[in-house]
């Protein structure tokens, strides 16, 4: 039975997904799935024994299956799917022959080439991709949206920064390390949530200037940025986005009314230094947000 039709006739029911990748990012998606009423995950893959052990001390009754074409026994809704960069176009096939929707890790690609690529390929399969980007649909970050709105003055300004904190010498000998498997350093790891974030609070806007930088040095062709620094322009707003993997652990994005300055991070909002409003750190609400609105699309195809 085809996934809309299933989600139609059982709509009151938790949608039935599978997980293909149970390390870290995917361990996420299960704890955040156990709060929530409109997703269960029923299957999952992963080759790795310790991340399929950590997965069903969060999610039991998860099924472990040995590759993606096994899923097609599963009765099915929708995918989320969190692998290393890399492991997507190998396995990109078999995951459309499924013909489920999908919720797909950021980034959508290594390189703009890949990106497209692979989302012709999955419209020509007639499966829905969503990216999974959670700074959005974190409570700090919608009740900012959420008050600049109300006050009635549009944002003039935006500045957002995201410092990730990692030490530089223990990432060498892995897939983040390599510019043919990662595709990026830190505009595509840190930037793209900072990118996505102030679409979402700010709108569109276009690419003014791009600096990234390994160490002190402009990075080359084959090179992995460690800071990446964007200037940008939207119909009334000046934007600039500050990502790096070393540095000391920080984020914030500051937005500058003609009556005030917001400034927000994962643990709050503030408007000219007064604390408006507290909010958990933690990603668990934003990730079970984000599944509820990949089941909301899966239900009234509002992709």
């Amino acid at each position: 039975m085809g996934a809309l039709t299933r989600a139609h006739d059982q709509s009151e029911q938790p949608l039935r997904l599978a997980l293909i990748g149970l390390g870290n990012q995917g361990q996420e998606h299960l704890g955040a799935a156990r709060n929530s009423d409109d997703v269960v995950f029923v299957s999952g893959i992963d080759p790795n024994p310790g991340s399929q052990e950590a997965a069903l001390a969060i999610q039991p009754a998860l099924s472990i299956r040995e590759s993606v074409k096994a899923l097609a026994e599963e009765e099915l809704d929708g995918l989320v799917i969190a692998l290393p960069h890399h492991c997507y176009a190998d396995i990109w096939a078999d995951v459309l022959a499924l013909g489920l929707p999908i919720l797909k890790e950021k980034p959508l690609g290594r390189s703009f080439d890949e990106s497209l690529r692979l989302l012709q390929q999955a419209r020509e399969a007639g499966c829905m991709v969503q990216t999974a980007i959670q700074r959005r649909h974190h409570g700090s970050y919608q009740a900012m949206k959420r008050h600049i709105q109300a006050s009635g003055y549009p944002p003039l300004e935006a500045h957002a920064h995201l410092h990730l904190g990692f030490d530089l010498s223990k990432n060498q000998d892995t897939w983040r390390s390599h510019r043919h498997l990662a595709g990026g350093g830190a505009l595509l790891d840190a930037g793209y949530h900072l990118v996505d974030l102030l679409h979402y609070l700010v709108g569109p806007f276009d690419l003014v200037a791009a600096s990234l930088w390994q160490g002190e040095l402009p990075v080359g062709e084959s090179d992995m940025d460690d800071r990446a620094l964007l200037v940008g322009r939207g119909e009334q707003c000046w934007v600039t986005v500050d990502s790096c993997v070393g540095m000391t652990k920080s984020e914030e994005v500051r937005i500058r009314t003609d009556d005030a300055v917001w400034s927000a991070n994962r643990e709050g909002l503030w408007r000219n230094g007064e604390c408006i409003s507290t909010h958990l750190r933690d990603w668990e609400q934003a990730m079970c947000t984000q599944l509820h609105t990949f089941a909301d699309n899966i239900r009234h195809h509002s992709w």
